[in-house]
């Protein structure tokens, strides 16, 4: 199997953490919004293989990447943070708010880049077995469950009781329950020694360090004056027109994608010679009979979609879960993601991995869009019509012939960017900033961050999209 260029991968690799952590943090955020960059990375790391095979189950390993960064959307930093950026605060103390983002960062990259590597030793058929998946999973909320117990409780401020370990006095905590799945991944990976999942973990690992703390270094530098009493970037910072923390997730994903395509150039020989057979074989290990795969799929697809009901009933005064925390929500809505579709992927689901890296990925931001975002908007009503039957078009266009990875790949780089578009550049909010400038120079000073922010954001896509026109 002969691989891509390396120096046009690992632009790639950056080129697509770099924006899909970006677009993150600009337009969803929490669990789902880590999926994008996530399967971003997937897909590129399959492309440099150069392998057909792989390529034709591309989305086998996109999913499992996606998913792998949803357990991380779940830890809280905004507090954390904090304690580097807030200088003139009682609570500031960088050297532990360092400590702390490195510490959830390595939580949050090893257990992408982590089940990323498990994916490719999965389905080479000769490093797993069938029920290392079934267990692994089956046990993933009892053990989360124990490590919320044991490292992030009790949480009483009001009261004082909070736990040993907390570096956050704003937010509760979770990242004990990402750190007992780390645990039991790294014990499933040595049992069955997998070294090309653990050389991922690993950078995974290194990666989220690295990029959180470089990442909070340049948002503090840039947020407050430097010695000689300027700011960074001068005049646009004056003027704010310098998001820092864009710049903070910029960093972050950029050296993502480098550390972790670094890692993938090193052990990719180890993981192919796994694959191997697979190559000769023309097929990739699954243990799933075709209909069987096909009926569970799209079960966990109706659950997805009927977690959403959960968050409107929150919404309604009058229900019984308008008085249940978005938490305790949550808590129910995740397994519906990383739990049995991860573990169907990784028994070689085809069609859980399409509707993940399809449907899933539209489904994300509509919600989060349809239920939140969008709210102010005129004809919201009209609008969330409108975002159910796209999603209504797009089920059934799966259901009957299925995606490509170029059309895909276009809804990556353009769809989340255009919710992004319908919320910053409301026309609503264009008028008023018009009202307030005597020309275009001002009207544009007056935008702020999205004057910079988003076009970078344009460049990164139409960077994107080209890679992806002349290679997919």
């Amino acid at each position: 199997m002969g691989t891509q260029n390396i120096f046009i991968f690992l632009a790639a690799s950056m080129l697509c953490m770099c924006f899909g952590w970006g677009m993150r943090g600009s337009a969803i955020g929490g669990e789902k919004g880590a999926m994008l960059p996530g399967a971003l990375l997937g897909v590129v790391c399959v492309w440099y293989t150069g392998s057909e095979l792989l390529m034709e189950n591309v989305f086998l390993f996109s999913a499992a990447c996606a998913l792998g960064y949803f357990y991380g959307g779940i830890e809280t930093y905004g507090s954390t943070m904090g304690l580097i950026l807030e200088h003139n605060k009682p609570r500031y103390n960088p050297s532990l708010g360092y400590l702390a983002l490195a510490f959830k960062g390595s939580l949050w990259g090893g257990l992408g880049a982590g089940f990323l590597g498990v994916s490719f030793s999965a389905a080479s058929g000769v490093v797993y077995k069938w029920y290392d998946f079934v267990i692994f999973f089956a046990l993933v909320p009892l053990l989360q469950q124990i490590g919320y117990r044991i490292f992030n409780t009790p949480y009483d401020p009001e009261n004082g009781k909070m736990p040993k370990i907390c570096f956050s006095e704003k937010r509760r905590e979770e990242w004990g329950r990402n750190l007992v799945v780390v645990a039991e991944l790294l014990i499933l990976m040595v049992l069955r020694r997998d070294t090309f999942g653990i050389l991922m973990w690993a950078s995974g690992c290194v990666a989220g360090a690295v990029g959180w703390v470089i990442g909070i270094a340049f948002y503090d530098k840039q947020l407050h004056p430097l010695k000689s009493g300027k700011r960074m970037f001068g005049k646009l910072s004056a003027n704010n027109m310098i998001d820092g923390w864009k710049i903070m997730e910029f960093t972050q994903g950029s050296f993502n994608g480098l550390i972790i395509g670094v890692a993938f150039i090193l052990g990719w020989p180890i993981a192919s010679k796994n694959l191997e057979e697979a190559e000769a074989s023309g097929e990739l290990w699954h243990i799933l009979p075709e209909k069987a795969d096909t009926v569970l799929s799209w079960t966990f697809c109706v659950l997805i979609i009927c977690t959403m009901f959960l968050f409107i009933a929150h919404e309604r005064k009058n229900s019984r879960l308008s008085k249940v925390s978005e938490n305790t929500i949550e808590l129910f809505e995740r397994p519906c993601y990383m739990v049995a579709p991860l573990c169907l992927i990784m028994l070689g689901s085809t069609t859980m991995a399409e509707i993940i890296c399809c449907f899933s990925m539209y489904f994300a931001i509509a919600q989060h869009d349809g239920l939140g975002r969008f709210n102010k908007f005129k004809h919201i009503k009209l609008i969330r019509v409108i975002l159910v039957l796209i999603g209504a078009v797009i089920l059934a266009i799966q259901a009957v012939r299925g995606f490509t990875l170029f059309e895909i790949w276009i809804f990556y780089c353009f769809g989340y960017l255009l919710f992004d578009f319908a919320v910053l550049f409301h026309p609503n909010k264009i008028r008023e900033i018009r009202r307030k400038s005597s020309g275009i120079k001002e009207f544009i000073i007056n935008l702020g961050t999205r004057a910079t922010v988003q076009p970078f954001f344009c460049l990164l896509a139409i960077l994107m999209l080209i890679f992806g026109y002349i290679n997919f």
